[in-house]
Formats: structure tokens, C-alpha cells, sequence
């Protein structure tokens, strides 16, 4: 019923993540973060998915990880199939090949980060195709979304007053905003964002990864610093694909916290995508509930009070596919534990 071919075009893959009006994507759907990966020296297979009238179904790319005790293929934010069709019902048709493909490619097991929501149904229909959750996340999946349809006035309205002090307060204040992907920001975002993670104790991103993101994603990558006497006091880095922009890579070391430049950093992000035409801005990676105890709670609660609602995708699903798979879930496992990291139950 369905046939699997190896896509070789960015325009039709982009084109089928424009074009269908899916609920949820991001830029990791997009033909860029395959080329992404690539960089990375990751072996990246891109297929897609035709029915018996030969209509384009389904885009599903398989990154292959190749670990010293495991190997495995991951889907980053897709499968995305059009909206007429089941998702599971097309996964079903195609579990055989796909198995077939990861044996062949020595693979212990094919990891799914999908863009479906964290619903009881889906978890189950999941576990009926012989998926089990994954022992570790991979990227985001509780995330928190701002709608940018309504005018800016609402949007700066939607925040609290207490909130919208920091930014009238640093906007009187003369703090300087710069925008612009020049090798300074880039730098500087760079430097800031590892010392800031040494400082507060999160997992930076490395130099060649940020790089590797400004190589590919040039055009679409926007980067924001908030500086006042010479200081820059925080800074970020948006990605856009389509009409979504993802809140990516931020950093900040505030010295006057009468004005928190952080706030207007991040207003002037959003004022950023709402003039670049994007319908939504996607602060990411959000904590699944308030408890302070969560590793990400202190990010989690301020990017909650940008307003509007948190989007909750199901949590990584793993297909086992040879013995080995347990041994990487007990490896993960203990990570997670340590780390303290847990997950929002499906609804």
C-alpha cells in the first residue's frame, strides 16, 4: 500500500512541511537540520513516503548515532504524515521495512521523537507496534508556545504587570539592543552561554555545534543581546523555519536586576518573529510541571511568564531492535536519575 524511496530534494521536503499546516513542527523537521546533522559527520537517511496513487505521505528522516556499546537511528520531530491520513495506521504499514532497514544498518534500536500529543491514546497505540518509552529525552518535548497572530499591544498586555515593569524599566533605562549575526554576537553568545552553564550546572552546547547551526541555518537565525555600559548582559539565538520560531540558545549574566535585561531581550525576540511573519514563537524546552525541583524549573518558570500555553508532546518512544538496546536503557536510566530529570504522563 505504501512505497519508501530516498528523498534527494530540499524543495519538496520543505515544501511538504509548508504546504500541509501541521500542528506541531520545528526546525528539526526541516531538510536544514538533516544537513545539519551531516555536519556533525552523521550519516542522515532521508526518505519519504508514497501511497498506491503515488501521493506524497510522509517525510521521515533517520539520523543513525553510532555509540562505542550501540547504534541507533532517531527521528527528530517527525514522522510528519498529512493530517487526512492515521499516523499509526501508516507506521503499521511500514514497521516491517523500517526493521528491516535498522537490522541491515546494525542498529539496536530506532528512536521516535514525534510531534504527536502526550495523549493515553497515543501512548498506547505506540505500545501496540511494540514501542516502549525511552529511558532519556532527546529534544524538547514539553514546550511552551506563544501565539504571535494577535497584535503586539495584546501580546505586551498578556504579560504581567510586574513582568512588563523589567522591560519599560530597561527600555527607559537606555538599554542598548543589538540584532545581528556578526562574528562579535556570535562569539559572545558562544563564551556567555558556557560560562553561564558552568555557573548555574547544565550541559552546554559545544562551540562547532553552535557554529555548525549558524552555517546552516544562517538566513533564518536570528541573534538578540541586551547590553547596558558596555556590558552585554544577555543574549539569545532564535531559529525560524516557516511560521515557527524556536527560542534556541540564550545566555545571560545580569548585573542590574532592577531592569533584568533578560525580559527585554526576549520581548524584542518575539517582536523579531512577529516581524519576520511567524504565527508561533516556541520557547522550548519547558519543565513538565512547577515543581522547583525539576533541572530546567528556574528557565521553565521564566519562560511562562511570556503567557500562553504549554504544548506537550508524547515522550521519546524506542523500538527495540537487538539485545544491546538494554544496556543503553540501563545507561540512560541511570543518566536520567541523576540528572533528576521525569516526564509529563500522557492525558
Amino acid at each position: 500500500m505504501y512505497k519508501i524511496k530516498e528523498i534527494k530534494s530540499k524543495e519538496i521536503w520543505n515544501n511538504f512541511v509548508i504546504n500541509n499546516n501541521f500542528e506541531f513542527y520545528s526546525f528539526l523537521s526541516s531538510w536544514e537540520w538533516t544537513e545539519f546533522q551531516e555536519l556533525a559527520w552523521k550519516i542522515v537517511f532521508k526518505f519519504w513516503i508514497y501511497d498506491e496513487k503515488n501521493n506524497l505521505v510522509w517525510i521521515i528522516p533517520l539520523i543513525k548515532n553510532v555509540a562505542k556499546r550501540w547504534t541507533y537511528l532517531f527521528c527528530p520531530h517527525t514522522p510528519l504524515i498529512i493530517n487526512k491520513l492515521d499516523f499509526f495506521e501508516v507506521l503499521q504499514a511500514i514497521l516491517p521495512e523500517l526493521k528491516s532497514f535498522a537490522i541491515n544498518e546494525k542498529s539496536d534500536f530506532i528512536r521516535f521523537n514525534s510531534p504527536v500529543k502526550n495523549t493515553i491514546s497515543n501512548k498506547k497505540s505506540f505500545e501496540k507496534l511494540g514501542f516502549i518509552n525511552a529511558p532519556m529525552h532527546e529534544h524538547a518535548e514539553d514546550t511552551h508556545l506563544l501565539d504571535l497572530k494577535p497584535d503586539l499591544e495584546v501580546l505586551f498586555s498578556n504579560i504581567k504587570k510586574s513582568d512588563r515593569y523589567y522591560i519599560n524599566r530597561a527600555e527607559k533605562e537606555w538599554v542598548k539592543i543589538v540584532i545581528w549575526n556578526n562574528r562579535d554576537q556570535k562569539e559572545k553568545l558562544i563564551e556567555m552561554h558556557i560560562n553561564h552553564s558552568k555557573k548555574v550546572g547544565y550541559h552546554s552546547f559545544s562551540p562547532e555545534f553552535i557554529e555548525n547551526l549558524y552555517n546552516v541555518f544562517w538566513e533564518n537565525i536570528t541573534t538578540i543581546s541586551t547590553n547596558y555600559n558596555w556590558i552585554t548582559e544577555s543574549i539569545l539565538m532564535t531559529i525560524r523555519f516557516w511560521k515557527t520560531c524556536v527560542y534556541y540558545v540564550a545566555s545571560s549574566e545580569i548585573v542590574n536586576h532592577k531592569f533584568s535585561p533578560n525580559y527585554l531581550c526576549q520581548w524584542e525576540a518575539i517582536k523579531n518573529a512577529k516581524e519576520n511573519n511567524c504565527e508561533i514563537y516556541n520557547f522550548w524546552w519547558v519543565s513538565p510541571d512547577d515543581n522547583p525541583k525539576h533541572p530546567i524549573a528556574w528557565v521553565s518558570k521564566f519562560k511562562r511568564k511570556f503567557a500562553w500555553f504549554d504544548y506537550s508532546l508524547l515522550h521519546a518512544q524506542d523500538l527495540p531492535i537487538s539485545k544491546k538496546y538494554w544496556i543503553n536503557y540501563l545507561v540512560e536510566s541511570i543518566r536520567r536519575i541523576k540528572r533528576g530529570y521525569y516526564y509529563k504522563k500522557p492525558e
